[in-house]
């Protein structure tokens, strides 16, 4: 599941940078935190180097930010935003009706605010 949340992440950017907009009734609130000490080096792991400030997500992406992001941007899901996946019974909490051009998304009773898979 993590490459396909990786997958999800690039698609959701190559849409924003494309750019792609939430109309105003779809806002969806996420809270972040600036990550910054720029030019501090790396750790003991070699990770760790910041080469500039960004702003990350304060807490993992709940079912129900994803389903409204998707009601918002994917009606015709150009950018495979959406997974089959999202809707098997062990992990996904998302199901998709209609078809492409008027797709809809609706969250599974349970997962609203649990993080999407």
């Amino acid at each position: 599941m993590r490459k396909i949340q990786l997958l999800k992440a690039a698609a959701v950017a190559a849409f924003m940078m494309a750019g792609g907009a939430l109309s105003a009734q779809a806002q969806i609130t996420i809270p972040t935190v600036t990550v910054g000490n720029v030019g501090n080096s790396v750790d003991t792991s070699t990770y760790g180097a910041v080469g500039y400030s960004y702003a990350i997500g304060t807490y993992e992406v709940t079912t129900n930010q994803y389903t409204s992001f998707l009601n918002a941007v994917a009606a015709t899901d150009t950018f495979s935003l959406y997974d089959t996946n999202m809707d098997s019974s062990q992990y996904g909490g998302i199901t998709r009706s209609g078809s492409s051009g008027s797709y809809s998304y609706a969250v599974k009773s349970g997962f609203e605010n649990k993080p999407v898979n």
